[in-house]
């Protein structure tokens, strides 16, 4: 059976100036990525990502942990540097990208062991929704100034290994 190995990797400014616990903080775009790695005729393995995402995030303003999280992929956005496989993984066989336009992660739970998270997520593709479980790591928190006064960054990965097949990818 074919799995597929979800990365997420993101680097978050935290955007509020209430001093709450959990506040609201801000996807930077330039230092995150959503990728994966496909396991491609049982042996081979196919790396991509998908170019086009948002995300909402809610996390600890002290410690930067993650509280909430929800994310959105443009499925029509997937790019694994070979357009004729993108343009079958966009197909009916695998995304159904026409129909199923978006790929959608909203997290349900967190448990934090210092660094270190497992969490619980619906992910939604082809408008199939499953739990899955990401393990995770909180990268690193710090202040930051870059002209614009200064302000904590935080960064994250997380990863999942999906069966395709439960959410009807062909």
């Amino acid at each position: 059976m074919n799995k597929a190995l979800f990365i997420t990797a993101a680097s978050l400014l935290w955007t509020t100036s209430i001093q709450a616990q959990d506040v609201d903080w801000k996807l930077d775009k330039n230092h995150s990525r959503v990728g994966f790695v496909a396991r491609h005729l049982a042996f081979a393995k196919v790396r991509g990502q998908f170019q086009k995402f948002t995300a909402k995030v809610r996390a600890d303003v002290k410690t930067g942990k993650l509280s909430s999280f929800q994310a959105t992929l443009e499925a029509s956005s997937i790019d694994t540097d070979n357009a004729r496989r993108d343009k079958h993984l966009r197909s009916d066989d695998f995304f159904a990208a026409d129909k199923h336009p978006t790929i959608t992660i909203k997290s349900k739970s967190f448990k934090w062991k210092g660094n270190k998270f497992t969490a619980t997520v619906a992910l939604t593709i082809r408008g199939i929704t499953r739990d899955v479980k990401f393990e995770g790591e909180l990268l690193g928190m710090r202040m930051v100034n870059f002209g614009r006064g200064a302000h904590p960054r935080a960064a994250f990965e997380a990863r999942a290994t999906i069966d395709r097949t439960k959410f009807g990818l062909k």
